[in-house]
């Protein structure tokens, strides 16, 4: 019997389906009927899972420098012009935070400060955790308008949008408030891509071209002043011409100037405002270049592991010491796949290319190959180079989706990732509720191995507080590192705290000697620095004040004020021990040094005008008091004690405003105004 020959059906590989799905220059993208339902699935998916975040407040990492104790927000919606708020926020110097230059995040901070009556209550932090939903639901939109105009159609885009929104890397960007700077530039940067693409697309003497341009140089300029990561912007255009088939030459560069010197000035601002920080040096962990190479190339294969599966997430991920061995084996796996990359552009499939590029361009620069601090990952550094790999899942869903063979079982498996991310998203935005769901999350990774969990966690439960809390925390984090001075520091202060809080009668005198314990004991740590050995003289001089020992008070914020001229609550403590003394000139002069350093705090200026009037100086009273209530028009005290000052310069009807001012703030006139009233008759 004749062999029965069985014709070999041929087929494309698949690097040519992928070239031959790319849409060519030149040439109007065919519109998707129906995108925009697609698109609003996916954005209502996305908002549905984000819903808890609203219901969240600040945490203590990085939210209090930012937001709380940012000098540029203080008197926002408190009458200071807004000429002012702006100039300082754009300030280079005034206006770094933590030694990162991205003033527009904080510009959006002041508006809702202004929006929610300058007060940092409730509404305040809820409008910000509003907004960061929105913008981040205005991000996936670019995305998905990215995706549909690199001709991925209606289902890719979907897809890749939707995991865009709800993949659990996410959460660290939009549920904490500091990390407004990511979803702020992420939808200048996708909406500039958005426009280059249209720009790309337009012939080169196409009518309004240039305007197009100018868009995408407007948005490039915002995205920049919201993070310092938006520098790659020009690498991913370079990858937008890889996808379109623009030939690779140094026309692609020169047509770029704009983005270059954008992405430059804002590169060497932040550089500058960074080692003014102190942030540019490796003091924590002293690793060599060969180390940070390889911490690198690990960094790029936890992030593609996590693509899939998200675990562990965690606010926090300190430098291993000894570094493993899978940190030095993780070259030979970025080099593999590096190769498979050149091997994807050697075959013309662009999708794998242009997936991988685009990831790699926009990560490279958050390996900490030169960088230092406490962490080498971090959730949030993904936000905007994930697309490139979710770029590659939608192409792939979206060219086989509508196959009878494979859309069942891609929509189910696209299902069950669906429900499994959204629910892995939920419970990852719950840890950002406050300080305490935070902290606590991170213990459960770090267990007892590091002490700055149970620090942060005691700062949050003193700052609120919860003493005996805060006690623990530190106590144990004071196990853990016990030559660590700014642990026994914090736990003296909890120590301080409670002895002056009125809560403890029988054990306030056990509470300040165990807090001048603490303090004395970090005194005697030798890797003590000198603005940590500041503060902690400070903080004793304090304590002995509180005992009623001002000279030693004294003599304690002196030796810390010459270590550290810059430290307010140091020239504040040392002006009531003088006070104590009636050293009264010493007082004043001491709150004149802490005025040269914030010049809008309405309480020492206040305090000033009260010493100020009791020594019969009741011009100068006036003054103090006047600069008070200007920089808080509900200063009661303020209006009573200016009253008297008034009185005292036999102005007695300006008096009886005050009184009358101070009096519908619930400030009666006492027996100190009766006999000031009566002196001056």
């Amino acid at each position: 019997m004749a062999k029965k020959t069985v014709p070999v059906q041929t087929k494309k590989p698949l690097a040519k389906q992928a070239s031959k799905n790319t849409t060519s220059i030149g040439k109007a993208p065919t519109q998707n009927s129906g995108w925009l339902t697609f698109a609003l699935v996916a954005l209502a998916i996305t908002a549905a899972c984000y819903l808890p975040s609203l219901s969240n407040g600040l945490v203590n990492w990085d939210d209090d420098p930012n937001i709380t104790e940012n000098p540029n927000l203080l008197l926002v919606g408190k009458g200071q012009p807004w000429g002012t708020t702006v100039s300082n926020i754009f300030d280079i110097n005034k206006g770094a935070v933590i030694g990162n230059y991205n003033p527009l995040p904080i510009l959006t901070f002041a508006i809702e400060k202004s929006i929610s009556g300058g007060e940092l209550g409730e509404s305040f932090t809820r409008l910000i955790h509003t907004d960061n939903l929105l913008l981040h639901l205005l991000t996936v939109f670019f995305v998905i308008k990215l995706l549909l105009a690199m001709g991925f159609g209606n289902w890719g885009a979907f897809v890749g949008g939707l995991l865009f929104g709800i993949h659990p890397m996410r959460v660290e960007s939009v549920a904490w408030a500091t990390e407004r700077k990511d979803v702020l530039f992420a939808v200048f940067f996708f909406a500039a891509l958005v426009y280059y693409v249209k720009w790309i697309r337009k012939g080169e003497r196409s009518e309004g071209r240039t305007a197009t341009y100018m868009i995408v140089v407007v948005l490039a300029i915002l995205s920049c002043f919201s993070k310092v990561q938006a520098v790659t912007l020009p690498l991913s255009m370079l990858v937008l011409d890889y996808w379109y088939r623009r030939p690779l030459g140094l026309k692609l560069i020169w047509e770029k100037i704009p983005f270059w010197l954008i992405s430059g000035a804002i590169g060497l601002i932040n550089l500058y405002t960074l080692k003014q920080q102190g942030s540019t040096t490796d003091d924590l962990t002293n690793f060599t270049t060969v180390d940070r190479l390889c911490i690198g190339a690990y960094s790029v294969c936890v992030y593609l592991y996590k693509l899939v599966a998200p675990y562990p997430m965690s606010p926090l991920y300190p430098y291993p010491k000894p570094l493993p061995v899978l940190v030095y084996v993780a070259p030979i796996a970025f080099a593999a796949m590096c190769f498979a990359v050149w091997r994807a552009w050697k075959s013309d499939n662009r999708i794998w290319v242009f997936g991988s590029l685009f990831f790699f361009f926009n990560i490279m620069f958050l390996l900490q190959i030169l960088g230092a601090g406490q962490g080498f990952l971090a959730d949030r550094f993904t936000y905007v180079p994930y697309f490139g790999f979710f770029a590659i899942i939608a192409w792939y869903y979206g060219r086989y989706a509508l196959e009878d063979q494979w859309k069942n079982i891609l929509r189910v498996v696209l299902g069950i990732f669906i429900v499994l991310y959204a629910a892995w998203t939920v419970k990852q935005i719950s840890i950002w509720k406050n300080g305490d769901t935070l902290w606590s999350h991170v213990m459960l990774f770090e267990k007892k191995t590091n002490s700055l969990p149970y620090w942060n966690r005691g700062q949050y439960n003193r700052n609120n507080g919860n003493y005996e809390s805060a006690l623990r925390d530190y106590t144990q984090a004071v196990e853990i590192e016990p030559k660590n001075p700014d642990l026994l520091n914090s736990r003296g202060k909890t120590y301080f705290d409670m002895a002056l809080s009125g809560k403890f009668k029988s054990k306030e005198n056990e509470y300040l000697e165990n807090a001048l314990k603490d303090y004395t004991e970090a005194l005697t740590k030798p890797k003590i620095k000198n603005k940590s050995k500041a503060e902690v003289l400070v903080n004793r001089g304090a304590a002995e004040g509180a005992r009623n020992n001002h000279v030693q008070s004294i003599a304690d914020i002196t030796e810390g004020l010459k270590l550290d001229p810059t430290n307010k609550n140091g020239y504040f403590n040392r002006s009531i021990a003088y006070y104590s003394l009636q050293q009264y000139d010493n007082a004043l002069a001491d709150y004149k040094e802490y005025l040269k350093l914030d010049p809008n705090n309405a309480n020492i200026w206040y305090e000033s005008g009260m010493i100020l009037r009791s020594m019969k100086r009741n011009d100068e009273a006036i003054k103090s008091l006047d600069e008070a209530i200007r920089l808080n028009p509900n200063f009661g005290l303020a209006y009573l004690e200016r009253a008297r000052a008034r009185v005292q310069s036999r102005k007695v009807d300006e008096a009886e405003l005050d009184y009358k001012k101070a009096q519908q703030m619930g400030l009666n006139k006492s027996e100190l105004d009766q006999r000031i009233l009566s002196a001056a008759q």
